[in-house]
């Protein structure tokens, strides 16, 4: 790609032409001159100036979306030609959210360097809609995450799923719901998917504290719907931001969450009791997130098929990211 192209991307990406001269390695008159050429040569700015950081105008949206379509065909160009070069060899770059980071990648990651050592293999981390524009700007081959697909930049790839249990600390387990409950160690084995597993109405936790997690994470929405679905509101004692906080805090008494299997099973904790939720909204589907005609290469390939490995009980659809996070 032509440098006055790369010029532009990486003013966009950073918003600041100060920043993407000091990623480029120019002084920023150099870069100012360079792109109002460009400029100059079409007629109509491609950045509104008077906004920081910059924004884009409409003739510099279309200027992005081309450069994207080039980017992504050297990309692919790139790709085809490695594997034919080398394919046990090369970089892989992975995005994903902070959950899937901690509780799905980190034995995939092993497994994967392990089977091959030449990858060298960099890890991101951040939201789903950050990591999303990771992806589309090329700086991340493969994403993995369980929110919505936008289908017409992405297409995506059922990988793993994971379940949702009531975890309640025993001090506030009801006397006979105590039978029902699971320990970790069940929990680890999939109990809670056998059909003789016993369940509790949930129904019977309407007066233990709760703790949910803050309108911005879809858990919360799914927590209120399973919740609904058995005929109560819960309790809330505390709302908080992350999924790991609220594990935290049943695990020291402090009220009942949602949690998944996963965590419970690193977890290995006694101290709380584990209940079936026998609910279409205790069910997460994650997906690998590529973009849209990519080629996708022999090393994503195998990292793809490593991570469906990691939940044999995923039961994920072939589809696309199911519509809910």
């Amino acid at each position: 790609m032509q440098a006055e192209l790369n010029y532009i991307f990486e003013v966009y990406r950073t918003g600041s032409f100060s920043q993407a001269a000091r990623n480029l390695y120019l002084t920023q008159p150099t870069l100012s001159i360079a792109i109002k050429k460009v400029e100059q040569a079409i007629g109509m700015p491609l950045f509104d100036r008077s906004q920081q950081p910059l924004t884009l105008t409409e003739a510099g949206r279309i200027y992005i979306a081309r450069i994207a379509e080039i980017r992504q065909i050297e990309e692919n160009t790139a790709r085809e030609l490695d594997d034919l070069r080398h394919m046990d060899a090369g970089e892989l770059r992975i995005g994903g959210t902070q959950y899937f980071n901690s509780y799905v990648l980190p034995d995939v990651l092993q497994d994967y360097q392990a089977q091959y050592p030449a990858v060298h293999l960099t890890l991101r981390e951040d939201n789903a809609n950050r990591i999303d524009q990771w992806l589309l700007d090329g700086e991340t081959d493969i994403n993995f995450r369980s929110a919505p697909v936008d289908e017409e930049r992405f297409t995506s790839q059922a990988v793993c799923a994971d379940h949702l249990l009531l975890a309640v600390p025993r001090a506030h387990v009801p006397e006979d719901a105590i039978a029902q409950g699971l320990s970790w160690q069940e929990v680890a084995a999939h109990r809670f998917l056998q059909d003789d597993c016993p369940v509790q109405a949930l129904s019977d936790f309407h007066e233990t504290p709760f703790l949910l997690l803050t309108e911005s994470n879809q858990l919360r929405t799914r927590a209120l719907a399973i919740c609904a679905e058995n005929g109560f509101s819960p309790q809330v004692r505390f709302c908080v931001e992350q999924l790991e906080t609220a594990w935290h805090m049943a695990r020291h008494g402090l009220g009942a969450t949602f949690v998944t299997e996963f965590m419970i099973a690193e977890g290995q904790d006694d101290r709380l009791l584990y209940y079936k939720v026998p609910s279409p909204h205790a069910v997460r589907h994650f997906h690998a997130i590529l973009r849209k005609n990519s080629y996708v290469s022999h090393k994503m390939k195998c990292f793809i098929a490593l991570v469906q490995k990691r939940s044999p009980v995923a039961g994920a659809p072939s589809t696309d990211a199911e519509q809910h996070g």
